[in-house]
C-alpha cells in the first residue's frame, strides 16, 4: 500500500488550487509579458499567449475596441502596434494579481526614454489566464489617445502611412 508521502498528488484534480502559487506565477507571467513589450520581443510574448486568446485593443469601433481572436490575429495585432509607435518602450510597471486574473498599469514612452521631453502616456492591461497560466484575455487602455495619435504622426509618419488603412478607420471615431 501507498503512503501519502510515497503518492504524486495533483491537487488541481482533486478540486484544491494552490491560489498563492497561481497568483505568483501569474504575475510573474505579465512581468514577462511587460519586460518582453519593453523589447518589442514578439516570439517571446507569444509565448505566454494561449492559442485561443482574445485581445481587445486600444482603439477600434467596439465596446471594447477592436478584438482580435487568436493567436496570429493578435501577432499581427501586436507587430502592426509596434510599427506605429516606431520606437518605444514601457517603464514602471505595477502589477495587481488576484487569482486567474491581474492587472498592470504602465507608462509608455515614445522615442528615447532618457528624453525628458519624450511623450509619455499612461496605460493598463487586464489579464485573464487559463489552468496553464497561458493569457487567455488582454484587455488594453490607455490615456490620451489623441494625443497618441497626433505624437505618433510626428513621430513616426511611415508606419502610420503603411498602415493607413488600419489609423484611418481606428481614428476617424
Amino acid at each position: 500500500m501507498a503512503t501519502a508521502s510515497s503518492m504524486s498528488i495533483d491537487p488541481r484534480r482533486m478540486g484544491v488550487v494552490d491560489v498563492k502559487s497561481d497568483v505568483a506565477r501569474n504575475r510573474r507571467t505579465v512581468q514577462a509579458m511587460v519586460d518582453r513589450f519593453a523589447k518589442q520581443d514578439i516570439d517571446g510574448i507569444m509565448a505566454l499567449i494561449s492559442d485561443d486568446a482574445v485581445f481587445c485593443d486600444i482603439l477600434g469601433k467596439g465596446a471594447r475596441g477592436d478584438e482580435h481572436k487568436g493567436k496570429d490575429a493578435i501577432r499581427k495585432a501586436f507587430v502592426r502596434q509596434f510599427e506605429l509607435a516606431g520606437r518605444h518602450s514601457y517603464h514602471s510597471a505595477n502589477i495587481v494579481a488576484d487569482g486567474d486574473y491581474a492587472f498592470a498599469s504602465w507608462t509608455m514612452v515614445i522615442g528615447d526614454s532618457a528624453d525628458p521631453l519624450a511623450a509619455r502616456f499612461e496605460g493598463i492591461d487586464e489579464f485573464a489566464f487559463n489552468a496553464a497560466g497561458l493569457i487567455i484575455l488582454k484587455k488594453a487602455w490607455l490615456k490620451g489617445q489623441s494625443r497618441l495619435r497626433r505624437t505618433l504622426l510626428a513621430h513616426n509618419p511611415a508606419g502610420v502611412f503603411r498602415h493607413f488603412g488600419y489609423s484611418l478607420r481606428s481614428w476617424a471615431r
